[in-house]
C-alpha cells in the first residue's frame, strides 16, 4: 500500500535571493518514521511530475509517479530497518538515500584503539567546505564516498544555523557514519548548543534557505529535526554531548564547574532522558510553559520547579557543558583544567563553540580549541606516536597541514 501527494507550492517558495541555491535531493529532503512506515517529502529543481522507487536490499518495494509540482510527498507502507529511496523529478536526475528506521540505541562515549583522528569545529551548515577540507584530508573520495579507512572522524556539535546547506551536511553525515564503520572507521557527531536550539524550537539563528525548505514542506522548521518521529531528528537524538577518546575528552562548549563530578554516562544518561521529555520540544511554547503541571500526563510531568530548572540550566545555561566559553576566552583556569582531565582519566580537552581565527591550543596543550571565526575553513588531525602522545596539525581547504606548535614535546 502506497499514498501518494504533493503540496500546492509554487516555485516562489522556495526560490532564494541567491540562484545558486539548492533544494533539490538530499538539500530538502525530510522523512518522517510513522507507525507502518515513511513518510517521504522532497523538493525538484523545477516545478514538475516527481518520482520515487522504494527499495528493501535489492527487491523494489514500490515505485511511484507524483503530480506535478515542485514539493512532493509519498507515504511508503514498510516496517523494513532499512530502505534505499530513489527520487527526484520524473525523467530527471534521481537521488539516492539510504534510510535506516531505528537509530543505534547507544552512542559510544568511551572510544578507544584510535590511531589518528580528524575533529571538526562548528560547522554551521558549509556543506561545500566540509566536503573540501574532507577531500583535503582524503577522508573522502570524488564521490563523497569515505575514504579514510580507519580513521575517525568528529564533528564537536553545531552543525545547525547560519549557513545555508544544514539539511544537506546532515543527511551526508548520516551515510558517511555508515560507509566509515564499514571500512572500520568511524564518525561521531557531539551535540551542540544549536543542535539542542533547533530541537527545541528556537530558530533565531536559521538560514533564510534552511527556513524556505519548511516553508515548502509546511511545517515549522523544527519539525524537520524532531527528535521523536523525523528521521535526523531520531538520529540526534541519539548522539553524545560528552566523549572520551583515549586520552582526549570532547564536548562542544567544555566542561565546566558544574559538571566536572560528572561521570561519562550519568551525563549521557541525563542529556537523553532529558531530550526523550515532551518538555525539551516545548521550550520556545510560553502557552505550555505557563500552563506546565496542570493535569499533566504521567509520562511527560516533572514533578516540581527545581526539576525544570535542572533541566533548563542544563541545555540553555552559560555552565553547561553545550554552552561553557571559560577554558577558552580565559588562561587562568589551568589548575581546574588539570582537575577535570584527571576526573575523566584524560590528558587533552577539545572544544568547540568558543570562535578562534585558526585551531589553537592553550594550557600548554591541554586545551585544542576548534570553533573557528569563519567556519569549517580547517580541519584539527591528530596522529598518535609511538610515545603515546599525540601530532597535531590543522588541515587547510588547500594546501599542506601545519602543526599546531613545535612546542610541548612531552605529550
Amino acid at each position: 500500500m502506497l499514498a501518494v501527494g504533493f503540496l500546492a507550492l509554487t516555485t516562489s517558495s522556495v526560490r532564494a535571493q541567491d540562484e545558486e541555491l539548492r533544494f533539490d535531493g538530499e538539500y530538502g529532503l525530510y522523512v518522517r518514521v510513522v507507525d507502518d512506515g515513511l513518510e517521504v517529502r522532497w523538493i525538484t529543481a523545477e516545478a514538475g511530475p516527481g518520482m520515487l522507487h522504494a527499495f528493501v536490499e535489492s527487491e523494489e518495494i514500490e515505485r511511484v509517479r507524483t503530480a506535478s509540482a515542485q514539493t512532493h510527498f509519498v507515504f511508503v507502507e514498510t516496517l523494513a530497518p532499512e530502505v534505499t529511496l530513489v527520487y527526484g523529478a520524473d525523467g530527471g536526475e534521481a537521488h539516492r538515500t539510504a534510510i535506516v528506521r531505528e537509530p543505534r540505541a547507544e552512542p559510544e562515549i568511551e572510544i578507544d584503539g584510535v590511531e589518528t583522528a580528524y575533529m571538526f569545529g562548528d560547522v554551521h551548515g558549509e556543506f561545500d567546505r566540509v566536503v573540501g577540507l574532507l577531500r583535503n584530508a582524503r577522508l573522502i573520495d570524488e564521490e563523497l564516498e569515505w575514504a579514510g579507512g580507519d580513521s575517525h572522524l568528529v564533528f564537536l556539535g553545531d552543525i545547525f544555523d547560519r549557513g545555508d546547506d544544514v539539511t544537506r551536511v546532515l543527511w551526508f553525515l548520516y551515510r558517511l557514519e555508515r560507509e566509515a564503520a564499514q571500512a572500520g572507521g568511524a564518525v561521531h557527531v557531539v551535540l551542540g548548543n544549536h543542535e539542542v536550539m533547533v530541537m527545541s524550537d528556537d530558530d533565531r539563528y536559521v538560514g533564510f534557505k534552511e527556513t524556505a525548505i519548511a516553508q515548502a514542506h509546511g511545517v515549522k522548521y523544527a519539525k524537520l529535526f524532531d527528535p521523536h518521529d523525523s528521521v535526523l531528528g531520531r538520529w540526534l537524538a541519539h548522539k553524545p554531548g560528552l566523549v572520551r577518546m583515549e586520552d582526549l575528552l570532547l564536548a562542544h562548549g567544555g566542561v565546566s564547574p558544574e559538571y566536572r563530578d560528572y561521570t561519562l554516562q550519568g551525563y549521557q544518561d541525563s542529556l537523553r532522558t532529558f531530550i526523550d521529555e515532551e518538555l525539551f520540544k516545548r521550550w520556545g511554547d510560553q502557552e505550555y510553559l505557563d500552563s506546565y503541571g496542570e493535569d499533566p500526563e504521567p509520562d511527560e510531568f516533572i514533578a516540581d520547579s527545581l526539576g525544570v530548572l535542572r533541566r533548563w540550566n542544563f541545555f540553555f545555561e552559560g555552565s553547561s557543558v553545550l554552552w561553557f566559553r571559560d577554558l577558552v576566552q580565559s588562561d587562568t583556569l589551568g589548575v581546574f583544567l588539570d582537575e577535570v582531565l584527571e576526573h575523566f582519566d584524560t590528558k587533552v580537552h577539545v572544544v568547540g563553540h568558543t570562535p578562534v581565527k585558526t585551531i589553537r591550543e592553550m594550557y600548554d596543550g591541554k586545551l585544542i580549541a576548534t570553533d573557528l571565526e569563519e567556519a569549517a575553513t580547517e580541519l584539527l588531525h591528530l596522529a598518535r606516536r609511538k610515545d603515546g602522545g599525540w601530532d597535531r596539525y590543522r588541515i587547510p581547504l588547500l594546501g599542506e597541514p601545519t602543526p599546531l606548535a613545535e612546542l610541548h614535546s612531552e605529550r
